[in-house]
């Protein structure tokens, strides 16, 4: 927590005026924009294949693509054909309508019904019908199959709803394992072929990254019916749902690039036409900032195992840590015991971007204080630039009169569903994410906070831990942390 001077609450509740915070609750949902009009595609361009259709690769193949608002076939129309207005796809030649607006942190959704009509290469009946929501896409039309840009991709396949496929070389994290698809009956897609393989969404498995197709055990589609489908894209998290149930999580969308990870967060809207006839009468989108209380359970964790963490609390890094202000923390067998304060033990070896930072913390007391303060400047001599300049996961209070002082908040500015903490003298896990301007943290397992700071106040700084001069103390393990990409 922000220390209050001689322990008076009035001066923290001053200073949080002074940072122009809020009283903790959540933002308020944004307005939902409308990405189709009900009457055409204004705000929207089309782009098309070449005309023999099919999965192509836009390096060899012989046919060019019809393009950018060239759509001579009519694939892309606005009619009432489906019993209201509609944007048909007729799913003639591969290709999509990409948004003109641009999205980071949004909340996508879009309701469809499927038609009647099937084309090559997708018209034998072993061949499920096929579109998809493509978002954060970006670069060049066309660059993948010669149909789409680079993207996450939402599927909207029968069987398949929520699907993950990688679109001009990307790549994600998920927690499940790789099958052959006519092996498992339980999974509804079953497949376009013998030996099929993909990955199957198991929450709770250990992650990998993959390249390679992901598919569902969930399949809530209403067969002949509108049905909606969802897409929460937050930070480096993306849950895809059909009418309101998760069907698919995942972290870290990105791709390689001269050779370099690159993240993949921000971008433009397509929805697909890829051989089937399908119907949009509503596609929305919003800003977003945060993944709502509900769905935290949800959120997989944001990197796979212990892969690439480096330790901070080991002998080697121990002189990489320095004291700034009053009291100390003492370093022996791994464990940093804070003593005295208001004080700031910080890591001087390096500032971090985008990062994932796990550890351990167990309080002598109930309300025993510290917090880790997130992205702060070279502090200096005064242990308040890390309060002015950076942001503060907050340790202390499971339970305080204000929501924003209790452990797991961003202190002062989002408040934390519940500290979820042990009994004190007991060991706490903890997992802290800072992507972009977009915080997470995750207690015992549990995500208890999701926030994206509105001011953008800190996007690198360095790791602190604080020690509070309260008469009770609060140590540290297993402090390691892990880049992700920018």
């Amino acid at each position: 927590m922000i220390p209050s001077p001689l322990g008076h609450p009035w001066l923290a509740a001053a200073l949080i005026l002074i940072l122009g915070a809020s009283a903790g609750g959540h933002a308020a949902d944004a307005p939902w924009q409308p990405l189709f009009n009900g009457r055409n595609l204004d705000g929207w361009d089309t782009w098309l294949g070449p005309r023999s259709s099919g999965y192509q690769d836009p390096k060899t193949s012989k046919e060019p693509p019809l393009g950018l608002n060239h759509d001579p076939l009519g694939v892309f129309t606005v009619d009432t054909r489906s019993g209201e207005p509609a944007i048909h796809v007729s799913g003639q030649v591969f290709g999509a309508i990409t948004s003109h607006a641009s999205f980071d942190n949004v909340q996508i959704r879009v309701r469809y019904k499927w038609g009647t009509r099937k084309w090559a290469p997708r018209d034998e009946a072993r061949h499920y019908r096929d579109t998809g929501i493509l978002y954060w896409a970006i670069g060049a039309q066309g660059a993948g199959s010669y149909a789409w840009m680079r993207s996450v991709e939402c599927n909207i396949m029968e069987k398949g709803v929520g699907q993950w496929w990688s679109v001009d070389g990307t790549h994600v994290d998920i927690e499940g394992r790789k099958v052959t698809l006519e092996q498992d009956p339980n999974i509804p897609y079953r497949g376009e072929g013998p030996g099929e393989q993909c990955i199957v969404w198991e929450p709770g498995t250990p992650q990998i990254t993959t390249g390679e197709g992901i598919t569902s055990r969930r399949d809530p589609e209403k067969a002949g019916e509108w049905n909606v489908c969802e897409v929460l894209a937050w930070g480096n998290v993306c849950l895809h749902l059909l009418n309101g149930e998760v069907v698919l999580a995942l972290t870290n969308p990105g791709y390689t690039q001269d050779g370099q990870p690159r993240a993949l967060n921000h971008g433009r809207i397509q929805l697909q036409s890829e051989g089937a006839e399908v119907f949009f009468s509503q596609a929305e989108a919003r800003p977003i900032s945060e993944i709502p209380a509900s769905l935290h359970r949800w959120i997989p964790r944001s990197a796979p195992g212990e892969a690439g963490f480096t330790s901070l609390l080991t002998p080697d890094a121990a002189p990489r840590w320095k004291q700034c202000g009053p009291g100390k923390f003492v370093l022996k067998d791994g464990v940093a015991t804070a003593e005295g304060g208001m004080g700031l033990w910080w890591y001087q070896a390096r500032t971090f971007t985008n990062f994932v930072l796990r550890g351990e913390f167990q309080q002598s007391g109930r309300i025993a204080d510290s917090g880790i303060f997130l992205r702060f400047p070279d502090p200096g001599q005064d242990p308040w630039n890390a309060v002015r300049q950076g942001h503060e996961f907050e340790i202390g209070d499971p339970d305080p009169e204000k929501p924003t002082w209790r452990t797991g908040s961003i202190y002062p500015f989002r408040a934390s569903t519940r500290a979820n903490t042990r009994p004190p003298g007991e060991w706490n896990e903890f997992e802290v994410v800072c992507t972009g301007q977009n915080y997470s943290v995750r207690i015992n397992g549990e995500v208890v906070t999701t926030w994206t700071d509105p001011d953008r106040r800190t996007g690198r700084g360095y790791i602190g831990l604080q020690n509070y001069n309260d008469g009770q103390s609060v140590r540290f393990r297993n402090l390691r942390v892990k880049d992700l990409p920018e």
